[in-house]
């Protein structure tokens, strides 16, 4: 398991090295995601080299970035083109560059640039898009908090194909209470899944749609955990 403070203080021992790819990944020179590979030698895990392969292999979940709210340190965080790269089979898209969270308050990610040529620190959001939590560390995935559970938007009515903040509040909620899934803001099949199992684990009508009785019954189950 890698400890996320170490991560980070490994991160910030980087800021000035200078930037090269290939780099010998040390202060000679190390690029994006050769921080990574290096932080992780140093607590004796492996992480694939390349920003594309982090995001498609080592992150428990995953999502846009909405707001600074949806950072935390120790997170990745990642920049995106829409043309994903030959050698992946899927559309996700080219996740070109990667940093890491060191801290939101201030806000600092630390990533090795090609502006300037040298590891650096961004304290905007600027063009990174998209965030991840690191499979190898114990950050928990984000979470809805019990006194959260008053706040869901229970007058609304949700289904497959929505998008939004409300159903990034569902998704929350069903995340508190143990299913495993994206808070990303698309109700989705794994969401549908989701809010069926719960329907049917709580003698609901199992059709996937999210309307006062689920709402009510997620809001209850919510404040119990």
């Amino acid at each position: 398991m890698i400890n996320i403070e170490q991560l980070i203080a490994d991160f910030e021992d980087c800021i000035g090295w200078p930037y090269a790819s290939p780099g010998t990944n040390d202060e000679r020179g190390i690029d994006c995601s050769g921080m990574f590979v290096r932080a992780y030698r140093l607590q004796g895990q492996r992480i694939y080299h390349g920003s594309n392969t982090i995001w498609r292999k080592h992150l428990s979940t995953k999502g846009p970035i909405d707001a600074l709210s949806n950072l935390r340190p120790g997170m990745a965080v990642f920049k995106w083109k829409p043309d994903t790269p030959a050698k992946f089979s899927d559309t996700e898209g080219d996740f070109c560059h990667i940093g890491l969270v060191t801290s939101v308050s201030p806000l600092r990610i630390v990533h090795a640039s090609t502006e300037g040529m040298k590891v650096k620190a961004d304290r905007k959001i600027g063009k990174w898009q998209y965030w991840g939590v690191l499979a190898e560390t114990d950050l928990a995935p984000q979470e809805i908090v019990p006194e959260q559970a008053a706040a869901l938007p229970v007058d609304a009515l949700l289904r497959r194909g929505d998008r939004g903040e409300d159903v990034k509040a569902l998704q929350r909620a069903l995340r508190h209470i143990g299913y495993d899934l994206e808070i990303d803001g698309v109700f989705g099949r794994i969401t549908l899944e989701c809010v069926k199992s719960f329907q049917g684990s709580n003698s609901l009508v199992r059709d996937g749609i999210v309307g006062p009785l689920t709402w009510g019954k997620l809001q209850e189950v919510a404040r119990d955990e």
